[in-house]
């Protein structure tokens, strides 16, 4: 049992869009239920991902607000000041969300420490140089331990084998033996027609609305058939979930644009073309992020399509990064949610408003969610109980999929999640933190008083 509560009071709105390296205000109030012996009262200005990704997270800055005891009964706040970090930025994506947090924590001896978050909103307004990646120093270490480890292996059980049985080469040898049948799937046979291929782009570090420019040139050894040449900049998500063999990688493409810059021809041998290379980034491109578990990236992918042959390809990929110029994107630039959300011209956080106000009114609750029923909202909910059910005890609930209780911000409405079984490692990330995602009203639960919503698949 919790011996205090505590409850964190922002000096701005919920809504406010906190500047990165700037200061957010406000106090923590600690209601206390019994005499309490408090080792810490701690808030700290933190970041995490949440979404289909393990989760990484960071903390910009700490401090003890309070030390010493507590008397049943009291009520007491304490105001602090802590800076805002300023990166990464707040994205609210489709398998990738990251939000900063105000985080408060009572350390009590032998007992459960209570705790309080709240979401804020943080926009960047460093230059490309502080918009670095916090992704482990030791990773490299990590990576070339590995790679060291594993040569030794190998060339110990090269050894091992070319001594017991010479025949047993074959199957060692095997490995390097497909690594090489790659290269000369991916690079050799290409650039046996295509002779040397040269594509290029500058700048690769960019800032949303520049423009990348660049050329392919290309001098054909032989008379060359090709279905085309195409030029496809995209932007996508990656998270990975899970370790080891249950690793599964998640990709969502967010932008595409894909641009033929040379239709079904012939390429004559010896015969030097070069094709320029042109590309905008949107006003509100999101930034590239380079999280642990969890990236943004953005990259320009060139294709020779050759018939019959391997293609020829090469990735380039462009840092999306601030430019430290003070921003005056709408909010969207960053990933954000838009004002409005449905296309009825309401947000979630109106109609969960009204549902509040008339939830002791059953009929006109019922009348107000007959006419909400079938939207589709972005929905922010705080979990309170993950596969709470499944099966068929609810028609809403998908097949193999999960119920999940939660709640919305403010106001605290009681919410039905229905999960599908492919958003279930989600709720497992999340824990109790706050969900971001897609979802339609399909009802109200008159028996646990709570809005059913029916979680978008895609």
């Amino acid at each position: 049992m919790a011996k205090c509560d505590l409850s964190i009071e922002l000096a701005e709105g919920a809504n406010f869009l906190y500047e990165g390296g700037g200061t957010v205000r406000g106090k923590v109030r600690v209601n206390v239920d019994q005499d309490v012996k408090c080792s810490g009262l701690i808030v700290e200005s933190v970041w995490k991902t949440h979404g289909r990704g393990n989760v990484a997270s960071g903390t910009f800055a700490s401090t003890t607000l309070f030390q010493g005891e507590w008397v049943a009964g009291q009520v007491v706040e304490y105001p602090f000041e802590l800076p805002v970090g300023d990166w990464p930025p707040s994205y609210h994506g489709h398998y990738l969300n990251v939000d900063h947090y105000i985080d408060a924590r009572v350390k009590i001896p032998w007992g459960f420490d209570p705790k309080a978050s709240v979401p804020i909103l943080m926009r960047p307004t460093c230059g490309p140089e502080a918009a670095v990646t916090k992704k482990p120093a030791n990773r490299s270490v990590f990576a070339g331990i590995f790679i060291g480890v594993f040569m030794l292996v190998w060339c110990s059980g090269f050894m091992f084998f070319m001594v017991q049985n010479p025949f047993s080469l074959i199957c060692v040898g095997i490995f390097p033996l497909l690594i090489a049948i790659g290269y000369a799937i991916k690079v050799l046979l290409p650039k046996y027609l295509l002779g040397e291929v040269v594509y290029e782009v500058s700048p690769t570090v960019v800032a949303p609305g520049d423009q990348v420019t660049g050329e392919l040139v290309l001098r054909p050894r032989k008379n060359v058939n090709i279905n085309a040449i195409t030029l496809n900049f995209e932007a996508r998500e990656v998270c990975v979930s899970g370790s080891g063999s249950n690793k599964t990688t998640h990709k969502h493409v967010f932008f595409e644009r894909v641009t033929e810059l040379q239709s079904a021809t012939t390429l004559a041998a010896g015969q030097e073309r070069r094709f320029p290379i042109s590309v905008t980034l949107p006003e509100d491109a999101p930034y590239t992020l380079d999280l642990p578990s969890n990236d943004l990236i953005w990259a320009t992918t060139l294709r020779i399509d050759i018939p019959r042959w391997p293609d020829w390809s090469k990735e380039i990929a462009l840092q999306v990064l601030p430019s430290g110029k003070p921003m005056e994107r709408p909010v969207a630039s960053m990933g954000l949610p838009a004002a409005r959300d449905n296309a009825d011209g309401i947000t979630f956080a109106e109609t969960a408003n009204h549902l509040w106000s008339l939830r002791d009114e059953p009929e006109q609750l019922a009348t107000l969610v007959d006419a909400v029923t079938g939207l589709s909202f972005r929905i922010e909910a705080f979990v309170e109980r993950r596969l709470l059910y499944a099966g068929d005890e609810d028609p809403h609930v998908f097949k193999d999929g999960y119920a999940v209780w939660a709640h919305y911000g403010d106001p605290p409405l009681p919410l039905v999640l229905y999960v599908p079984h492919q958003l279930a490692d989600d709720f497992e990330q999340v824990g109790r933190d706050r969900w971001v995602g897609q979802g339609t009203i399909v009802g109200w639960d008159d028996r646990h008083r709570r809005l059913q919503i029916k979680l978008d698949t895609e």
